[in-house]
């Protein structure tokens, strides 16, 4: 696998960091993009119980972008 590939993941799950601390939606969005492109590599080099846990990752970012845009739009149910 391109050794550039993990690099540029590694950037985009910082720059989803980033987003997130500056309270940007958009953060959810570049950690979901990440999360699968660590799944692509986990699963290349075997490592499964890592890529479970991107799936996770993946399914929490997900969520984070629905409640949020719920939030944004006034439609909390305040589940949590």
């Amino acid at each position: 696998m391109n050794h550039v590939f993990p690099w540029t993941l590694t950037a985009l799950s910082i720059i989803g960091a980033i987003l997130n601390i500056r309270k940007k939606r958009s953060g959810f969005a570049v950690y979901t993009i990440a999360n699968i492109g660590w799944i692509t590599v986990n699963i290349y080099y075997g490592i499964y119980a890592q890529a479970a846990l991107f799936v996770v990752f993946t399914g929490l970012s997900i969520w984070g972008w629905i409640e949020w845009g719920r939030k944004k739009w006034g439609k909390h149910d305040g589940i949590f």
